[in-house]
């Protein structure tokens, strides 16, 4: 709802004729972000109703994790320099069979959250490997962290560690509920170590 009483807000602003050239411009820029929040909250209870439903039929197929996770970091490149965050790579190659689109996801989803809550002058490290003898994919950062009080529940939709730095940076409060959605239809689990000094998800396949 807050996306949208946002717009609705400025835009009565607007409408009312009240406003001055700078005003105007400044409350198109809070509509035209409300409207990009709320595209996302969208996006992301569209993908989670499609990840619940036991009938949806997934194409598998064999992937390498360390390719997907080549061509991630290239594409976060942008928002990592934005924050003021290193991207590094480590591990080989290692085959799983899965649904390409949905991988991409949740390597998305892990690697944005990793920038989003890091500390300037951070870093973000993907490895792809075996582990225990098993294709495994884990993201580590050097951000915040997450209180041990809190770490059961960050896999719950729409819960937030940090709620206003989530609401800073677009959070939708669903990344993490979507990650689990997706290593579970892949047979997998997803667990989470974190401490003062960063945060690592391995996702286990």
């Amino acid at each position: 709802k807050t996306p949208l009483t946002a717009i609705s807000g400025y835009a009565e602003l607007i409408a009312s004729g009240m406003t001055n050239e700078s005003d105007t411009e400044h409350f198109a820029n809070e509509i035209h972000r409300s409207a990009e929040r709320l595209q996302s909250l969208i996006n992301d209870i569209i993908k989670l109703s499609e990840l619940d439903n036991s009938d949806l039929k997934l194409e598998f197929e064999p992937i390498d994790l360390y390719t997907l996770a080549t061509t991630c970091i290239d594409q976060m490149q942008i928002a990592a320099q934005k924050n003021e965050v290193t991207l590094l790579q480590e591990g080989g190659p290692v085959t799983i069979n899965g649904n390409k689109t949905l991988i991409e996801e949740l390597l998305y989803n892990l690697c944005s959250n990793a920038v989003r809550y890091n500390k300037k002058g951070g870093s973000v490290t993907v490895i792809t490997g075996m582990k225990n003898q098993r294709p495994a994919l884990t993201v580590r950062d050097t951000g915040i962290g997450i209180p041990k009080e809190q770490q059961d529940r960050v896999f719950e939709r729409f819960y937030r560690v940090d709620k206003s730095r989530s609401k800073e940076t677009g959070g939708t409060g669903l990344g993490l509920a979507i990650v689990k959605h997706i290593t579970e239809r892949h047979g997998g689990e997803i667990s989470l170590e974190s401490s003062e000094q960063g945060t690592t998800f391995t996702a286990m396949f």
